[in-house]
């Protein structure tokens, strides 16, 4: 029990510098942007992700207008520096803590799944750290070639997708062990 106030004291102090990366984002950088920009969405601020003639409309835009570059720029150089790691790490410490595991159809989880489990957070980090680096790659100052262009614009899509599904399956997965851990009554903490 000593044990895991630590951890759960490591999980919250964690869990708030993501909230605070989060808030540095969206009210230094995706509020700005959308007022630059006469309402446009970021891309990487759009939940239900973007397409390829999104990426092509967005360079076209931000090729006109500097400021809103810079503010775009300013953001993937900022908070998302720090951010997708740091909601990696907070993801894999859930899982640590909440116990992820347990049993599936009255089997224990296999070794190899619960080291998939623990990958999902470190896929969604480097996924989001390509998604990242590709629009730096892409969009303004940067000048990419047109070859360059169409390979971004329809793999970025791609990674946003990817970089969703490893965060929505890891979230449902640490809600399925709590879950299961409240209704199992167990009183004995994680180590």
């Amino acid at each position: 029990m000593h044990r895991a106030r630590p951890s759960a004291a490591f999980a919250v102090g964690l869990a708030l510098f993501c909230a605070a990366l989060f808030a540095w984002s969206y009210i230094g950088f995706v509020v700005p942007f959308r007022a630059a920009s006469g309402g446009r969405e970021l891309l990487d601020a759009r939940m239900a992700g973007y397409d390829a003639s999104d990426v092509i409309g967005m360079l076209q835009y931000l090729r006109d207008h500097p400021d809103a570059a810079a503010i775009q720029r300013g953001l993937y150089l900022g908070p998302e520096l720090i951010l997708p790691a740091a909601v990696a790490l907070l993801l894999i410490v859930l899982l640590r803590f909440v116990g992820v595991g347990g049993s599936v159809f009255g089997r224990p989880v296999p070794a190899i799944a619960l080291a998939a489990i623990f990958f999902l957070p470190v896929l969604y980090v480097v996924v989001d750290y390509a998604e990242d680096i590709g629009v730096l790659m892409l969009f303004p100052p940067a000048l990419p070639s047109d070859a360059m262009v169409s390979m971004l614009a329809s793999v970025l899509p791609f990674l946003v997708r990817l970089k969703f599904a490893a965060l929505a399956i890891t979230v449902i997965l640490l809600v399925r062990s709590l879950i299961l851990r409240y209704l199992s009554g167990r009183g004995e903490q994680p180590r």
